[in-house]
């Protein structure tokens, strides 16, 4: 039987440990005496017909959620959709913020169509890819559909790790060099497989309300960390996979992993009491994420419409169905941009849409950028004040 939480009628199997020694191949030190080599590396209990009881505070959390989100879909969710693009990219963003790794919106949208970006831009990149793969692989949630998603995350920045299970011990936590020492050791390398297999069949369950299955699997994912690296980049597009799956988000990426990054002690320690066999922590935080994602992407929504309305109305005395009302129309999924790339998404030809940019241009509406590049500068500001909030949410906004 799980321990009770501290929260009360929590129960849920804790993680226990077995106690290793850190070998010579796996990069310890010979050197060092045997003692200094053991650890404690985690079992991680099995979830797949684990009886959940669910407290009615986290019941409710849960409702709540549901409400929320289908209230802002219903208000915005099918006028966001064709800002999906945006919307994943924002996601994708602040995911990799909680990773610590930061890229400016212009160059995520610069190394995007340049496909030269620096390291960090290729890293979010990689993330909005694994994001995409999530949601396109959401119906099925399987071992092998994750390492999918793993290998659309890292073929850019780490090819040589991408969409394999990690072969060695992996630590969390502290400085140290190596898993003695270290906070938390996730399960020895051939117990992955089994924990991955294991999960996927909680995911498949039926009896739990979903919110609360999306970020208890999220949590169990992190314990496991399957990957030599992108464990939690992977970990949280699986929550956007499996809302989107259910039905809870239809149209539109609720970038909920921007609503975490402001948190991110707070996160850390949810998934420390995940492990000790409490998942309300988890489900809170979540919570706490998607109603500050929902109230942000309202400001978004309202900011956007605003801007493209503004475009309309400098662009008013051109035709209606011209080029520069085709090119206008398509700045908000590509706010970064060259003469190909608009001759690509408003399919036109390059020489029309040179005068259409240099239109657009004249208009105020889009700025040059280093090379041949052109930016829409209000709707990056827009995706700025967005992160801003979200690093700031008790800021004045």
């Amino acid at each position: 039987m799980a321990p009770r939480s501290a929260h009360g009628d929590t129960l849920w199997p804790a993680v226990t440990y077995e106690r290793l020694t850190w070998l010579v191949g796996e990069g310890g030190d010979g050197r060092r005496s045997t003692r200094g080599r053991r650890y404690d590396s985690a079992l991680i209990p099995e979830i797949a017909d684990a009886e959940m009881m669910l407290p009615s505070e986290c019941a409710l959390i849960s409702e709540d959620v549901r409400t929320a989100i289908a209230a802002f879909d219903l208000r915005v969710g099918d006028r966001l959709a064709p800002l999906e693009a945006l919307l994943v990219r924002i996601e994708s963003a602040a995911s990799s913020r909680i990773e610590n790794v930061a890229t400016p919106i212009p160059e995520l949208f610069l190394a995007d169509v340049d496909d030269d970006g620096g390291r960090s831009a290729n890293e979010v990149l990689g993330n909005v890819d694994a994001t995409t793969a999530a949601i396109i692989l959401a119906e099925d949630i399987t071992p092998e559909s994750i390492l999918d998603m793993h290998r659309a995350l890292l073929r850019r920045s780490h090819p040589v790790l991408a969409g394999k299970w990690r072969d060695e011990p992996v630590w969390i936590g502290t400085y140290s060099a190596g898993p003695p020492g270290a906070t938390c050791v996730p399960p020895a390398a051939q117990r992955v497989p089994a924990a991955m297999e294991d999960l996927c069949f909680f995911v498949d369950r039926s009896d739990i309300p979903v919110f609360i299955q999306a970020m208890v699997m999220h949590a169990h994912f992190e314990t496991i960390h399957p990957f030599p690296d992108g464990n939690g980049r992977v970990g949280r597009a699986l929550i956007h996979a499996l809302l989107r799956r259910e039905g809870l988000t239809r149209a539109a990426t609720l970038p909920i992993s921007a609503g975490i990054v402001s948190q991110k002690h707070r996160y850390v320690e949810a998934l420390n009491e995940y492990r000790g066999g409490d998942f309300l922590p988890i489900v809170e935080l979540g919570a706490d994420a998607v109603f500050a994602a929902i109230r942000n992407a309202g400001h978004l929504h309202d900011d956007v419409e605003r801007i493209i309305e503004h475009w309309r109305e400098l662009a008013a005395e051109e035709r209606a169905d011209s080029a520069v009302h085709r090119v206008v129309g398509g700045l908000a999924a590509h706010p970064v941009f060259g003469v190909a790339d608009v001759a690509a998404w408003a399919e036109i030809r390059p020489p029309t849409a040179r005068r259409a940019i240099a239109r657009i241009a004249d208009l105020g509406i889009v700025r040059p950028m280093e090379g041949t590049r052109w930016i829409a500068h209000e709707l990056i500001g827009a995706v700025n004040s967005f992160i801003d909030r979200a690093i700031n949410p008790y800021g004045r906004h």
